[in-house]
């Protein structure tokens, strides 16, 4: 067998293989991280002929550098080493490899492949698919333990240690003398296992995970566990008496007289640890002869655990051997062991995940036969055919069905509920799809941190949950947008709450808001925001104070047909921009998630808009993004809609949401429109789309007020945006009926007209928003001065737009300059009339000569132009300018007019007349520049 084939199966194909190699002669060690299997095998080979021992890491990792077990990617294997040789633990190869086949055997495993380590064996189990190591982790442990339980002397530090290494297969073991090779053992090739399967055959019980591999506390686990577990003697009286449970207890009760005392100790230690230990004791004890009730009381409390079944045969041997259970439970007490379920005061339980507020969830009762545990976990009761009940644990933690959901691209799908000890609780979507496919099942599982080995069961658990929902529940339609829910205004979706006027109700995720449902979960309180955002409440910072009006401005826009205005905030660093955007983002959610800045792509911005559809967007730091880009970024914000896409693996266009509205922020070190007009002539359609204003230095009175507010938003959001959206639901008619109001003034005093909706909008959708947040009182900023100030805003905007717009004359000017020497720079020839007396055109020496392909004759001494239509009309495309209105300006400005001529006329050219736009203009001013730099009168 090739080792290539063997790492192949042995190994995962994603992420970083790593080689480990020692020298003993130098005591020196290697380790390397490669990106392909064939590297690794060369390295290897290589390390061995320089007398190193060569081994491979049995995971892959999710970085090369490092091969810690938190940084381990997935495992392909379950393994075992066997030493061997004098002082070993197996004399030879021979002896342990004997040992393997019982094991095997005895619990029904597949054969492994083994591999000769020099001196020792090394055991492997190929897996059909790899898997992460919380899923790798349990099942290992359950391997070592089978092994030390049941005498298989594997080494203990291997089997469940996700970063160990072991010996590369044709290498050589330089431990020996000679250095022994390491080879398979035969060339067969086993088939590889189900993870599930082999995990079955391993058995259920519950191992707990290493501490020193998952986070601190996750030893909780198995206190679960056992807190959910009660004893109950009379079960094990029943089943005694009826010749199905244990024979010693069974001669305790029918023979008191002739037991001993040793052994009487044995049957209490039994009864104490039920929950009927009273009543058990004295069904122990009546009938013995030392049996005294304070005796026996006291000698129970001494009694630290439930004696074994060893111990019941030391001390009274030949009995245990006709109970039908010998060697199959370690302790009578397992036959009167039952689940505690859980009560309805269980099920009402509250977490307190670090860093954020307890939380109280009232869990509702499962599906029968599950039931819930009285410490958590999922189980299920059944009958057997003998008529004995038959319980097991399906999962450790709380883990259950919250409701349907029909989502336009996943279909029919449910939403769970996962309760972690230490995260708190955890909520994700699956597709109807998965529940029904094992392996996707299981892939969406781990990927939400479920560690299960009965991916079956649990599969069952979920399909019953479905079909008891689909009996008395309707799905509902999932929200894959933030904001309003419909036009109608009835709800308002944020994170994980569906927001009314009177309620909030749990909102599922949906695979376009999942991601961000934790930016929208509250932090500190509502009065410690009120009392941040306090700090702009000053002179001299409007313009901070309107950037927080935006975001309350934002879920207004909904009342408008405009879908955005943008507020562009330019100036140099220390300004408070980005501080201004992140106290305005605070309204709604943490604003260090919900800000995009220069690292985010144009289609992550718009799809942030599609995604946030009510709520602000807000893009820092967009001074690197280039003229066009920018451009681009106006139109789409304003037009309300994702660019149409196809969707991945399918001929169908992928499902864009209902169109945003929404009010964004924009900064940078310089101004937009400046930018803009860099790619086209005049950028005044997205001048009117877009505010823009200079952010100018303040001096605050200390360092420490700006550090202490920077350090304060982060630590309060969420809370204002829900008092706010629950106000604007209960006064719609008041709203809309402010929004006209401020309206009228904004437009009477900015003299604004159609061609400045978007600015008209934009400003009343903020200063309303700001309006209504004062008079709930969640700000008292000085709004009539905001008012005047937002005024100015609008008057300057609108001059610098009138400043922008650039005259028929300028465009033509810019035309030409942009392709001189494209142009014939010649004197007229007398009009065009005169001939000479061969009846040719005059010759005329021209003052400048077309370089490449002609665009246009000028006249320089008549001062006219004759245009060549197709290039001025590609140039004016390429500056997004309306070729015909500009045609239409240059007839009625300057008296253009079309015709035919042959532009090379007066020179030796000799082309054919072609279709031209003759205007009079002066380019230039009153001196024409020569060739050579100079000018002529």
């Amino acid at each position: 067998m090739e080792t290539k084939k063997f790492l192949d199966k042995a190994l995962g194909s994603e992420g970083f293989y790593c080689v480990f190699a020692f020298r003993t002669s130098d005591d020196r060690r290697v380790q390397k991280f490669y990106d392909s299997i064939d590297a690794l095998i060369e390295a290897a080979h290589n390390l061995d002929a320089e007398g190193y021992d060569a081994y491979f890491a049995l995971a892959t990792f999710e970085e090369a550098g490092s091969r810690k077990v938190d940084n381990v990617k997935e495992l392909n294997t379950l393994f075992l080493d066997l030493d061997c040789g004098p002082s070993k633990d197996y004399a030879s190869q021979e002896e342990a490899m004997k040992a393997l086949r019982g094991f095997c055997q005895q619990f029904s495993l597949p054969n492994p492949l083994l591999v000769n380590s020099g001196r020792g064996v090394h055991v492997y189990w190929f897996l059909k698919q790899s898997v992460k190591l919380i899923e790798w982790l349990p099942v290992a442990e359950r391997l070592k333990k089978l092994c030390a339980d049941n005498n298989l002397l594997a080494d203990p530090a291997v089997t469940a240690d996700a970063a160990r290494v072991l010996r590369v297969p044709y290498t050589h073991n330089h431990k020996t003398n000679p250095p022994s090779p390491v080879e398979f053992f035969g060339m067969g090739m086993p088939d590889p296992v189900d993870f599930d399967a082999f995990a079955e055959l391993l058995g259920d019980d519950p191992i707990p995970v290493p501490s020193k591999y998952v986070p601190e506390g996750s030893s909780a686990v198995m206190d679960a566990l056992m807190g959910n577990k009660e004893n109950k003697f009379g079960d094990i009286l029943r089943k005694t008496l009826a010749g199905k449970g244990c024979e010693q207890i069974k001669n305790l009760i029918t023979n008191p007289a002739e037991v001993s005392e040793p052994m009487w100790r044995a049957g209490l230690s039994i009864a104490k640890f039920c929950v009927d230990s009273d009543k058990a004791a004295q069904v122990i004890s009546k009938g013995h002869p030392d049996y005294n009730e304070h005796d026996t009381m006291r000698k129970m409390d001494l009694i630290k655990g439930p004696y074994l079944c060893t111990k019941f045969d030391e001390y009274s041997p030949d009995i245990c051997k006709n109970c039908p259970h010998f060697g199959k439970i370690k302790s009578p007490i397992v036959l009167g062991q039952k689940i505690k379920e859980a009560s309805e005061e269980d099920n009402v339980v509250e977490l307190f995940p670090e860093g954020a507020p307890a939380k109280q969830y009232t869990i509702p009762a499962y599906p029968r036969p599950y039931f819930r545990g009285a410490n958590g976990g999922v189980y299920t009761r059944t009958t057997n055919a003998d008529g004995e009940v038959d319980e097991k644990v399906i999962y450790h933690n709380d883990i259950y069905v919250v409701r349907r959901i029909r989502d336009v691209e996943l279909g029919e799908a449910i939403v769970m509920r996962l309760h972690l000890p230490r995260d708190g609780v955890r909520e994700f979507t699956v597709p109807l799809t998965a529940v029904t496919s094992r392996e996707e099942f299981r892939k969406c599982m781990a990927m939400e941190g479920v560690a299960v080995t009965k991916v079956d069961e649990l599969m069952q658990y979920t399909t019953t949950w479905v079909n008891e929902l689909q009996a008395n529940t309707v799905a509902k339609d999932s929200h894959r947008q933030f904001g309003w829910s419909d036009d109608n205004f009835t709800s308002f979706i944020l994170g994980d709450k569906q927001i009314f006027a009177d309620r909030i109700e749990f909102n599922p995720p949906a695979p376009p808001t999942a991601g961000l449902f934790s930016a929208f979960e509250p932090k500190g309180t509502l009065e410690e925001w009120k009392e941040t955002m306090a700090f702009y409440n000053a002179e001299d910072l409007e313009l901070h104070q309107f950037v927080i009006g935006t975001s309350f401005g934002s879920p207004l826009m909904q009342f408008s047909p405009i879908h955005c205005m943008g507020l562009h905030i330019h100036g140099g660093s220390g300004v408070g921009k980005t501080t201004a955007m992140n106290a305005g983002l605070s309204v709604w959610g943490l604003p260090e998630d919900l800000l995009t800045d220069h690292k985010d792509t144009h289609n992550t911005r718009m799809h942030r808009g599609e995604v946030y559809h009510s709520l602000p967007l807000y893009m820092d730091e967009l001074t690197n993004a280039k003229s066009w880009e920018l451009s681009d970024l106006v139109y789409q914000l304003t037009g309300g809609r994702q660019r149409g896409r196809m969707a991945s693996g399918s001929n169908t266009e992928r499902h864009r949401g209902r169109p945003w509205r929404l009010l964004a922020v924009t900064s940078a070190n310089s101004s937009m429109w400046e930018k803009i007009s860099r790619a086209k002539a005049m950028p005044t359609a997205e001048a009117q789309r877009i505010l823009e204003f200079d952010v100018k230095r303040r001096k605050f009175n200390t360092k420490i007020e700006t550090d202490v507010l920077i350090e304060r938003i982060p630590q309060n959001h969420t809370h204002a945006g829900i008092k706010y959206i629950q106000h604007i639901m209960n006064d719609l008619d008041g709203v809309k009926a402010l929004i006209r109001k401020v309206q009228t003034r904004v437009d009477e005093q900015a003299g604004l007209t159609a061609e400045n909706r978007f600015w008209s909008v934009g400003v009343t959708m903020t200063l309303t928003g700001l309006l209504i947040a004062k008079r709930i009182g969640l700000i008292d900023y000085d709004l009539k001065n905001l008012f005047n100030w937002s005024i100015e805003l609008l008057k300057e905007n609108k001059r610098n737009v009138n400043d922008m717009g650039a005259s028929v004359e300028a465009t033509l000017n810019d035309y030409i300059h942009e392709h001189w020497s494209n142009v014939l720079w010649i004197k007229s020839t007398d009009d065009l009339r005169k001939q000479n007396e061969n009846g040719l055109d005059s010759l005329i020496v021209p003052e400048a000569l077309p370089r490449g392909k002609l665009v246009a004759r000028y006249e320089t001494d008549l001062k006219r132009a004759y245009l060549v239509p197709k290039p001025l009309k590609a140039w004016c495309i390429d500056q997004q300018i309306n070729y015909t209105a500009f045609v239409d300006n240059l007839r009625n400005s300057l008296g253009a007019r079309k015709a035919k001529m042959r532009l090379s006329k007066g020179t030796h050219m000799n082309l054919p007349p072609t279709d031209v736009i003759i205007v009079d203009c002066a380019i230039g001013g009153d001196d024409i520049e020569s060739l050579d730099g100079s000018s002529e009168d």
